[in-house]
């Protein structure tokens, strides 16, 4: 499967872009019993080009839990986990290249459902996710307001985040179409609000640890 440009809004309101997973996952060389992916966020709209060189590590109880680690069934957990890691203020946006690590473990997992389950989040929180990525991603062309990344991401169903997108919408914030959005002149008028979150977000990563896997 060739490499895609995949582009999200973190919960944190960072902006990012994941455009270079290197599938399959491979044991460590560190001598662990970790399985790793190597790839790279770029922090949309960054001048300075400013990007995150990860190394995402899944435990082997993650790897026996999913049953398959194979990019079909793992790049919705790999792309949340890269993103709750920034909202964790544990990546650092920089303008060189050193490799950082972002943990797929089993806090992401039910083992009661026996399914991948993120933290759920507040009605609030999640409109605000909607209007923050219509923003960012929806200036120019429509953008999914219920995608499989973004349910997973919030553990909301599908159903939910449309009827949250209508309430967004009915403020006058976007332009609704199906599960598709664009963003209103109103809410492009919000730009200093969205790029202060975006700011925030990144400066909350400045402290994170950066370690080599």
């Amino acid at each position: 499967m060739p490499n895609r440009n995949l582009q999200f809004v973190t919960l944190s309101g960072v902006p990012v872009s994941i455009t270079d997973l290197k599938w399959p996952f491979h044991p460590s060389t560190s001598g662990s019993d970790w399985l790793v992916l190597h790839g790279r966020v770029d922090l949309l709209g960054s001048a300075e080009g400013l990007h995150a060189e990860v190394a995402v590590g899944m435990t082997q109880t993650m790897k026996e839990a999913l049953g398959s680690v194979a990019e079909e069934h793992a790049e919705n957990l790999v792309v949340n986990s890269i993103r709750k890691t920034i909202d964790n203020g544990q990546l650092s946006f920089l303008k060189s290249g050193k490799l950082q690590p972002v943990h797929v473990t089993s806090r992401f997992y039910s083992f009661i459902t026996r399914k991948i389950q993120f933290p759920a989040q507040s009605e609030d929180d999640v409109r605000e996710l909607i209007k923050r990525r219509v923003f960012w991603l929806g200036k120019t062309a429509p953008t999914s307001v219920a995608d499989s990344y973004d349910c997973q991401y919030v553990n909301l169903a599908r159903e939910k985040m449309l009827e949250l997108a209508k309430q967004v919408a009915g403020q006058g914030l976007i332009k609704l179409d199906g599960e598709n959005a664009t963003a209103s002149d109103w809410l492009l008028q919000q730009e200093p609000a969205m790029l202060a979150a975006m700011q925030k977000g990144v400066d909350a990563g400045k402290a994170a640890t950066k370690v080599t896997a």
